[in-house]
């Protein structure tokens, strides 16, 4: 696999040179988006893919250029009637550049498709960056809560992460 020169993706992606697509992540090309979490992040992810096959999740990719730059998922198991959308990231080096509002768009459509139209997303309260976004996006604010989930220290142990949370709603 040859590594990747981010700043020279980034200015394909800013002159409008790079090709971008959205697609679906595949359980054989996981390691596409290890940049996007720990080894316990993506054994989580390689779980979620394989409720792909079920219905209740998709988990999409958005490559530039054929690298995946932006990543994320949506569950419609969780609540019914709803999208929940999660585990949202975007390669370091490539943020700001509309990425995640591209791989937003995608998800709230692929919903849309299957006649869900209320979606819902939680972000860690010192993320305002990403808040900011799904504010643009028409996200609302309903609640505060606390979230856990498994995460990897430094020297390979795993713990529960616990933080707090502002959810968000937005109905199309």
């Amino acid at each position: 696999m040859n590594a990747i020169d981010y700043d020279a993706l980034r200015a394909a992606i800013v002159s409008g040179a790079a090709h971008i697509e959205v697609t679906p992540v595949e359980p054989a090309h996981i390691e596409d988006i290890a940049w996007s979490g720990s080894r316990v992040h993506l054994e989580n992810v390689a779980a979620q893919l394989r409720r792909v096959a079920t219905g209740e999740v998709e988990y999409l990719a958005v490559r530039a250029d054929g690298n995946a730059v932006s990543t994320g998922g949506i569950d419609f198991a969780k609540e019914a009637g709803a999208g929940t959308i999660w585990q949202l990231a975007t390669h370091a080096r490539l943020e700001g550049l509309g990425l995640a509002s591209r791989l937003m768009q995608e998800l709230e459509s692929r919903s849309l498709r299957r006649g869900v139209n209320r979606f819902r997303l939680a972000v860690e309260l010192d993320n305002a960056r990403a808040r900011r976004l799904y504010e643009h996006l028409g996200y609302r604010v309903t609640a505060e809560s606390d979230a856990s989930w498994d995460a990897e220290a430094a020297d390979g142990s795993r713990f529960l992460y616990t933080t707090k949370v502002t959810e968000m709603v937005k109905i199309v």
